[in-house]
């Protein structure tokens, strides 16, 4: 157990350092993008991926998810996976082409034909993904998965920023969002090089995950999706897009710390063949999640004000509300993350189906009612409430799936916010100097000091709880072990 631990935290280094550096290479392009481009612009370009998402996730097939259950994964597998995945490519680009012109008249902009016709190609792109990266994965070794982020991320900031400054319009966010994938695709045969293969021999490896992962997908789709088409027909172009930058950004925190997670973490599940380690690997996996993106959200959140005005620019002030809102509800949402790859690794998919139409029962009404009546904030409303009811029908699930009981599992994601309560007051002490602050050297130095120290008095305060409740093995033992020396093998305390 300690080695698939120590395995998986080597393995969640790599993967964590990829997509923050990838994140960094998105966030130099949102930094470059938004001074070039205008507020309606990233609205235009929002309502387009915004659709685009919504199709991909209802077709998503979780190929990745089928052959990592296989011990030995044979050619004719691969084969079976790349064409699947190529068939959901080009359906995915057919129909966003067919649909293209509608949505031009439901939006009534006819940029958005031509624009969605390009972002069309992405899709394909990614679909031609080397299955056999997929390898690395089973050997916990993410160091390509580490230069595949850094590559896709580079071609999207390189290509996007030329375009733009070449442009000056909306054409280089479409470029760069299709530039990656494409970069992507070629560097993958690279790593996990195979000669292309049209076969569909294993199916039956893939069609139980994928008939229940399709319902679960469509119900997320919606779920997700929904406010972002929604506020364009009910808030003008330039405040929609001040929500789509404000979801980018709240969006950072997972895609960097808790999203790279979820796949040594399912990897490291898959070894668990005990119940008893099960829970203790379910509840541990929760707690690390939430004490690495807790305080990045929650200082996100209490400082949006001054991040905002630094990173996009005073033009975009009225996102910072938003983003505060949008964090808060990420922050309720970390611990619903560890369910979805446990039921798939048990082979439970409909169990996230499940989950995700109880979502989909309250978040669909809620949203609708709130936006038309309330509009952004009612979107943000229907976000929070959403995220409760998916945690409440995660709680029930986890406990039906493995045996963990709610106590054990509301403890392990109380205890990192509970670990949050200084830094959250030392936060509130320092935000109004923060805002009175003009942008400028001085205050992008400040706020990185200001986040410095609020991570620390964080970590500080959360080894202290963890000394008094009794050194409970989690990631504090991990810290620990990695940050004090060793003298004949034992902790020198």
């Amino acid at each position: 157990m300690s080695s698939v631990s120590q395995r998986t935290a080597t393995a969640s280094i790599w993967t964590i350092s990829g997509k923050f550096l990838a994140r960094l290479l998105d966030f130099v392009s949102l930094l470059i993008l938004a001074r070039l481009l205008s507020p309606a612009d990233f609205g235009l370009v929002a309502i387009a991926t915004s659709v685009l998402v919504i199709v991909e996730t209802i077709l998503d097939l979780p190929l990745t998810q089928a052959l990592m259950r296989q011990p030995s994964p044979s050619d004719d597998m691969f084969a079976t996976a790349l064409t699947l995945s190529l068939f959901r490519g080009v359906a995915i680009s057919m129909l966003m082409m067919f649909i293209s012109w509608p949505m031009a008249l439901i939006y009534d902009d006819p940029r958005l034909f031509s624009l969605v016709a390009v972002l069309s190609i992405a899709p394909a792109m990614r679909s031609v993904i080397s299955p056999r990266m997929v390898l690395f994965m089973q050997r916990f070794d993410f160091k390509r998965e580490f230069a595949l982020d850094l590559i896709t991320k580079g071609s999207t900031l390189l290509f996007g920023v030329g375009v733009a400054v070449a442009t000056g319009s909306y054409w280089g966010l479409a470029i760069g969002a299709v530039a990656g994938p494409t970069a992507a695709a070629i560097t993958s045969y690279v790593f996990a090089p195979m000669r292309p293969r049209f076969s569909l021999s294993e199916w039956k490896h893939f069609q139980d995950m994928i008939s229940w992962n399709t319902v679960s997908q469509v119900l997320s789709s919606i779920n997700w999706q929904l406010d972002r088409l929604l506020l364009p027909r009910f808030t003008g172009l330039s405040t929609f897009g001040a929500f789509s930058v404000a979801d980018n950004i709240a969006a950072i925190p997972y895609q960097t710390f808790v999203g790279p997670l979820l796949r040594p973490l399912m990897a490291a599940f898959s070894t668990v063949d005990d119940r008893r380690n099960l829970i203790a690997a379910y509840l541990k996996a929760t707690n690390a999640i939430t004490f690495v993106a807790a305080p990045i959200l929650i200082a996100l959140a209490l400082l949006a004000e001054p991040a905002v005005r630094i990173i996009v620019g005073e033009k975009w002030a009225s996102a910072a509300p938003i983003l505060q809102w949008l964090c808060i509800g990420s922050l309720l949402g970390l611990p619903t993350n560890m369910m979805p790859p446990l039921a798939m690794v048990l082979n439970k998919t409909r169990y996230l189906a499940l989950r995700m139409f109880a979502e989909f029962a309250v978040r669909v009404p809620v949203t609708i009612l709130g936006i038309v009546y309330f509009q952004v904030a009612g979107a943000l409303g229907a976000r929070i409430v959403a995220v409760l009811v998916a945690y409440a029908a995660s709680l029930i699930i986890t406990r039906r799936l493995i045996g963990a009981t709610f106590a054990a599992q509301l403890h392990a994601f109380l205890r990192p916010l509970a670990a949050s309560l200084p830094m959250i007051a030392f936060l509130l002490w320092m935000e109004p100097m923060l805002a009175a602050m003009p942008v400028g050297l001085n205050l992008v130095a400040s706020l990185a000091l200001c986040g410095g120290a609020a991570v620390a008095i964080f970590w500080a305060f959360a080894l202290l709880v963890w000394q008094v409740v009794g050194r409970p093995d989690g990631i504090e033992t991990i810290v620990v072990q990695r940050l004090m020396p060793r003298r004949n093998g034992v902790l020198i305390s």
